[in-house]
């Protein structure tokens, strides 16, 4: 096991886990800090974290005051970590791990009626899940109108028919990395 440091508020410096070796990717500290530089203070948010791995945005979600946090991960033993990362910092009851496909689980929060003030997506990159997932949010509403909806993608990925005159998104890149911010309502 190896560790990824927490960017800021109340466990800013604090380390959680994260698998070594294997295809698992996780978001870069200096990503995770342009995200909450771009998004703004979200004290009491509601979160959603679709793809969670071991839960470096949602323990960096937690740590700035969100209020809860729902957590998708497919992968059984990556959701077992997340757990135990939550449980290390006494912040498990912040936060819903759901073990289960997003195909599946985002389909399944809308039909419970889920609403989130931010959204987060970080899908593998290269496998073309990018538009799949932002088509899937679409047909599956789980914003209010000011949500904010960040996909984390390779530069080498589109977003299908994701435009800026249609959803009034914004761009940010970061070597590899590009985040295309949605606010929902927006648009």
């Amino acid at each position: 096991m190896s560790g990824v440091r927490i960017t800021g508020g109340r466990f800013k410096g604090r380390t959680i886990a994260i698998t070594k070796g294997g295809p698992a990717r996780f978001t870069s500290a200096k990503v995770r800090e342009a995200v909450f530089d771009l998004i703004g203070p979200i004290e009491g948010f509601s979160v959603l974290d679709l793809f969670a791995g071991t839960g470096s945005f949602t323990v960096e979600a937690l740590s700035r005051d969100a209020a809860f946090v729902t957590a998708v991960e497919q992968d059984r033993r990556t959701a077992a970590l997340l757990k135990e990362n939550l449980n290390a910092l006494s912040i498990d009851k912040d936060c819903l791990v759901i073990n289960m496909d997003v195909r599946y689980a985002v389909p399944m929060l809308r039909r419970q009626g889920k609403v989130f003030d931010l959204i987060f997506a970080d899908p593998p990159y290269g496998m073309g899940h990018v538009a799949s997932t932002f088509d899937l949010l679409t047909k599956n509403l789980l914003c209010h109108a000011g949500s904010v909806l960040v996909l984390e993608h390779s530069k080498r990925e589109g977003l299908g028919g994701l435009s800026e005159d249609r959803y009034g998104l914004r761009v940010r890149r970061y070597g590899d990395t590009v985040l295309s911010i949605v606010t929902c309502g927006g648009g």
